[in-house]
């Protein structure tokens, strides 16, 4: 695999763990039932969704080449938008005000 396709796969990875993180905000939010075992399933759902869309995702970019350091990538990915998310919440309310001023 070329270097322009690598650090495609790697821009790739760490666009698609940003994803994540937001996914599972909204999830967090949208999923707030009571019932445990319906609760199990749209998370078992969302996760086989999410792995599948990755795997699409790779196979079209590099054709379904996986490296240990995409994973790695991506969690960095993830773990960024971890760090951020209070600062994109702020922006959110910021911009819930303005709208109802």
């Amino acid at each position: 695999m070329d270097i322009k396709l690598q650090l495609l796969s790697l821009l790739a990875s760490f666009l698609y763990g940003i994803f994540i993180k937001l996914i599972v905000i909204i999830n967090k939010i949208l999923n707030n039932t009571n019932n445990k075992i319906l609760h199990f399933v749209i998370n078992l759902l969302l996760t086989f969704n999410i792995v599948l869309l990755y795997i699409i995702i790779i196979y079209k970019i590099n054709y379904g080449i996986f490296h240990f350091y995409f994973l790695l990538i991506m969690l960095v990915g993830y773990l960024f938008m971890s760090k951020n998310v209070n600062i994109i919440k702020k922006i959110i309310n910021l911009f819930k005000h303005k709208k109802f001023k």
